[in-house]
């Protein structure tokens, strides 16, 4: 069983990283822009099966590589302190685009989303960052797993309904690029101070 304090770390570090404007959110907002809230629930789905899929194998594979390491794990988790800094670094800096809205087909909204989640190397890079910086892998067990997924099954679907929900009503709040930028730099400050903060513990 993980610890309250790990579980909540997680969760809002976790959140933040469903709610900041990327591919996923945008492919929702534009779904729901261009044929409203349902054509959204496939995809949305499509989401959380995909970043199930991710969490599991890097949950796994740390959980291997900090038992086989011992010790020396200590480095990954100070690698994925640094790589939440850099996070916050790229949030901050990078450009911010107009949304730009194709709709397509509900029927393909779940493959198409579940390809973009796992085939997407930053989901990879984020789990394997996140995870040995707030859960001790060494004593990850099944009731630990089953509370990580949990917590994707709370997150994505009420963070992706939300967008979804509110977009298909308001355009602005989501297409707008000031909108945006706002959400990226509120990002930014967590997730550097979430890896600063992990790296100083």
């Amino acid at each position: 069983m993980l610890s309250l304090h790990s579980i909540l770390i997680y969760c809002a570090v976790y959140a933040l990283a469903i709610a900041t404007p990327g591919p996923g959110v945008i492919s929702i907002v534009a779904r729901a822009l261009g044929s409203g809230f349902r054509a959204t629930v496939p995809a949305i789905f499509g989401t959380l099966c995909g970043d199930l899929v991710v969490m599991t194998l890097s949950a796994f594979g740390l959980a291997l590589i900090a038992q086989a390491m011992g010790s020396l794990f200590l480095i990954v988790k100070l690698a994925g302190a640094a790589y939440l800094v850099y996070l916050g670094y790229k949030y901050w800096t990078q450009p911010v685009e107009d949304v730009e809205v194709v709709p397509t087909s509900a029927r393909r909204g779940f493959l198409a989303q579940f390809a973009l989640i796992i085939g997407n190397p930053k989901t990879i890079t984020f789990f394997v960052a996140l995870l040995p910086t707030v859960i001790n892998l060494k004593a990850l067990n099944l009731v630990g797993y089953l509370e990580l997924c949990g917590c994707t099954l709370v997150l994505i679907p009420a963070i992706m309904f939300a967008y979804a929900g509110l977009a298909s009503r308001v355009r602005g709040v989501f297409a707008s690029i000031k909108a945006r930028r706002r959400m990226n730099r509120g990002a930014a400050i967590v997730m550097a101070g979430a890896g600063i903060g992990v790296a100083v513990s």
